[in-house]
C-alpha cells in the first residue's frame, strides 16, 4: 500500500472498510539503491581481478582475501537492508507488520510516550515508541525515521491525532 492523502482524516491510506484506519508502507531499500549498491561492488571485485590479471596472479592469496571481503561485505549489506513493513494507525493502536512477519500491535492505552527527534530547524527526524512493560516498566517498542516511510509528518499528525491525552510526547533537538 502507498501512503496516499485518501483517507477520511486526510493522512495516510484508509484501508478495507474501516474508513478510520490508515496505513503507511515502507519499502525498504529502494530499487536505484540496490542496483547502484550492485554496481559498486561488480566495479571493486572487477578491480581485484584486473590487479590480479596485471600483476600475472602472483598475488594469488591477496586476491582470495579480497574476493572473501567483497564476499562478506555483500553478506553485511543483506543483513542490514531494513525490511519492508507496513504502520497501521486504527481505533486499536498502532500495529507494525514487516513483511512475512508478525503484526506486532500496540493498545493506545498501552504506550507510555513517544520521543520525536527533530533538527534546529524543527524538522522531525525520528519517532520513537514507547510501551508499557508490565506495572512499572517501559520498552522502545520501535523507532521510525523520516526516511523510512512516505509522507512522515502526516504519520506524526496521525498519530498525535489518536494519542490519548495523558501520554508524554517529547520533542528533543538533535545535532545541535
Amino acid at each position: 500500500m502507498t501512503a496516499e492523502a485518501t483517507g477520511a482524516e486526510g493522512f495516510g491510506e484508509a484501508v478495507g472498510g474501516d474508513s478510520t484506519a490508515l496505513e503507511w508502507a515502507s519499502p525498504g531499500v529502494s530499487l536505484r539503491k540496490r542496483i547502484l549498491t550492485g554496481a559498486g561492488v561488480a566495479l571493486v571485485a572487477a578491480l581485484f581481478l584486473f590487479i590480479a590479471w596485471y600483476e600475472n596472479a602472483s598475488m594469488l592469496v591477496s586476491t582470495l582475501i579480497g574476493l572473501v571481503f567483497i564476499g562478506c561485505f555483500i553478506w553485511y549489506l543483506r543483513i542490514i537492508a531494513p525490511t519492508p513493513y507496513t504502520l497501521r494507525l486504527d481505533g486499536a493502536g498502532v500495529t507494525r507488520t514487516e513483511r512475512n512477519g508478525e503484526a506486532q500491535t500496540i493498545a493506545w492505552t498501552g504506550i507510555a510516550r513517544i520521543k520525536e527527534e527533530v533538527f534546529k530547524n524543527g524538522t522531525s527526524v525520528s519517532f520513537a515508541l514507547y510501551k508499557r512493560v508490565g506495572e512499572r516498566n517501559v520498552a522502545r517498542s520501535f523507532v521510525i525515521y523520516r526516511d523510512d516511510i512516505p509522507r512522515f509528518d502526516e504519520f506524526l499528525v496521525a498519530v498525535r491525532a489518536h494519542l490519548p491525552e495523558s501520554v508524554e510526547w517529547r520533542r528533543e533537538t538533535v545535532h545541535e
